[in-house]
């Protein structure tokens, strides 16, 4: 199951900042038992809130499912933007959502860009990773300038053989 793979996901364990979307599509791992993961852990759990008029994520702290998060954009569920705003740069792991992957790390999100605009404004030792179904693995995406590889990518048959783990220096 992924969501058992999750806390062994290189780079979470020292994690402080961990930032993880909600799932809302059937191609979407479920990321519920992961959000509650993270806060079992003690980590400061960041979401991401869509402002379309900027054309961009807003990170937001959370710290209870039910009460913090609420229909937004699409009717996923966001943050509230009542709570704490995070900045991109705070976080040190993020979780992110794709359609499909490549062996290289690459992913293929929904064309409107927000993740291909946040991911440039994490901190630069952050550590980027994907959970997704292997009818998720493709072998090579094509890819633009602006398309960053994540740290890595895993599927329910284990990592990406190819994918290049970007991990931050040991301290």
């Amino acid at each position: 199951m992924l969501e058992a793979q999750f806390p062994g996901l290189p780079g979470y364990a020292a994690a402080q900042v961990p930032c993880l979307y909600v799932s809302a599509f059937d191609v979407e791992i479920d990321t519920r038992p992961l959000l509650s993961r993270v806060l079992a852990d003690g980590k400061r759990l960041v979401c991401p809130r869509v402002d379309r008029k900027a054309r961009c994520l807003r990170l937001f702290a959370v710290s209870d499912l039910d009460r913090d998060l609420a229909p937004g954009a699409l009717g996923i569920l966001e943050p509230l933007p009542t709570l704490d705003p995070v900045d991109p740069a705070a976080v040190d792991w993020l979780l992110a959502p794709g359609l499909a992957f490549d062996a290289d790390g690459y992913r293929l999100g929904r064309g409107a860009g927000y993740y291909d605009r946040l991911l440039p404004r994490l901190a630069p030792e952050a550590v980027v990773w994907a959970l997704c179904f292997d009818i998720q693995r493709t072998g090579r995406l094509p890819r633009e300038p602006h398309d960053q590889p994540l740290s890595g990518v895993t599927s329910s048959s284990g990592s990406f053989p190819g994918t290049r783990l970007r991990l931050p220096p040991s301290p």
